[in-house]
């Protein structure tokens, strides 16, 4: 698929004349989407009237998400005539993790590759993570790493401070958890500080499914692989079974295109599938077979690139799985899911509280009160921060480095 949006446009006309209406339809949708300003410079919580006022000039935005926003992506793929558009569209992102997404995802997504306002940060996440630390501690802050946190300290219901794994304590007027939410809540605060709506978003709320995730470094540069941003998506002659579930295409990411992921002359490929968490829980309990099966995914994963790109695999020196149990380890995430909750067309506007009940001086960030990934997080620091200046009578104010 082109980020160009005539030449996707084009390339779609050619390979199904009879969904031309509806090709139309979306193209049209991709430019309309470019004209939007989605920024959002101030949380829910501390508008007033002129900010609802300003909203006005949104209408436009607001009916396009209004629209693309109540049908999945897979209905809306449903009305295509071309029986291959109809598959790819409805399972666009790799493995089809974002299937039951509103439809706007198509549009929008598109629309920020078209004008270079999305794309793939050179040096992966970390490259971006290491510019926002590197700000953060040029300002006067401290990083704490390999330091797990246990519980949040309380009294009189102010947060107070946080107790690590080892049994230090770290007293603050402020704390922020940007860590997993059904953590902090359920387990950091003892289930102390909730209330039903809360414990409905955990109980009902639809997560990001769980990812079995293959990272592969081969002895290959790829070149004759064009750069993108999702990576290739190809029919396999035999499914490869994850957890019970059949993959009859593999979604695979050359990273050919960044030269900080391998050395010179070698490539890092990435493979991943949604998965099933309760099954990797349980298998995690037999630690031989969780690894063999993570083995078994690996041999298969190869065996099938083998097929697309020959001699791969006497090319691979580097290869690595992880499963949602991985995930559970590293980041404390809840059942795996790596960005927290998923977007459909019922939680898409769903607003988080940055607080919870009958606690002061505490606030969360990050994936589990707002919709999205490191953008939107991100966006919900900033956030949590103005709530606070707004409550200590402060500005808020920002400069640029």
């Amino acid at each position: 698929m082109y980020s160009d949006i005539d030449r996707l446009e084009q390339q779609m006309m050619e390979f199904a004349p009879e969904d031309e209406a509806f090709i139309r339809e979306l193209t049209k949708a991709i430019h309309d989407s470019t004209k939007f300003d989605l920024a959002v410079d101030k949380p829910r919580e501390l508008y007033g009237i002129l900010d609802y006022i300003k909203m006005i000039k949104r209408l436009p935005s607001l009916m396009f998400f209004r629209k693309w926003g109540k049908i999945s992506q897979v209905d809306y793929a449903r009305r295509f005539k071309n029986p291959f558009l109809r598959k790819y569209l409805s399972s666009i992102s790799p493995a089809g993790e974002l299937a039951d997404c509103p439809s706007f995802f198509i549009p929008v997504v598109l629309g920020w590759l078209n004008q270079k306002n999305g794309g793939y940060v050179i040096g992966g996440a970390l490259a971006l993570v290491s510019y926002i630390q590197k700000r953060y501690l040029d300002l006067g802050g401290e990083l704490h790493l390999k330091a797990k946190v246990e519980k949040v300290l309380v009294e009189n219901d102010k947060a107070v401070g946080i107790r690590l794994a080892d049994g230090t304590e770290h007293r603050g007027d402020i704390v922020i958890s940007a860590a997993d939410g059904h953590a902090t809540i359920f387990d950091m605060l003892d289930g102390k500080y909730i209330d039903d709506k809360i414990r409905g978003y955990y109980d009902n709320l639809p997560l990001r499914p769980g990812l079995v995730y293959i990272g592969l470094g081969v002895a290959r540069k790829f070149d004759d692989v064009p750069s993108s941003v999702e990576g290739l998506h190809f029919p396999l002659k035999e499914p490869i079974v994850v957890a019970g579930k059949e993959f009859n295409t593999l979604g695979v990411q050359i990273f050919n295109f960044d030269p900080t992921m391998a050395p010179e002359g070698k490539t890092v490929i990435r493979v991943y599938f949604i998965t099933d968490y309760d099954y990797w829980e349980n298998l995690y309990q037999e630690p031989e077979r969780y690894k063999a099966e993570k083995e078994r995914i690996a041999d298969e994963v190869v065996a099938r690139l083998d097929d697309r790109f020959p001699a791969l695999a006497d090319q691979v020196e580097m290869r690595d799985v992880s499963t949602p149990m991985t995930w559970v380890r590293y980041t404390g995430n809840w059942r795996g899911a790596y960005e927290g909750w998923m977007m459909t067309p019922r939680t898409m506007m769903h607003q988080w509280s940055k607080t919870l009940p009958g606690l002061d001086n505490f606030y969360m960030a990050g994936q589990w009160v707002v919709i999205g990934s490191m953008p939107t997080a991100v966006m919900s620091g900033r956030h949590t921060i103005q709530m606070i200046c707004k409550k200590d009578k402060k500005k808020f104010v920002t400069s640029t480095p």
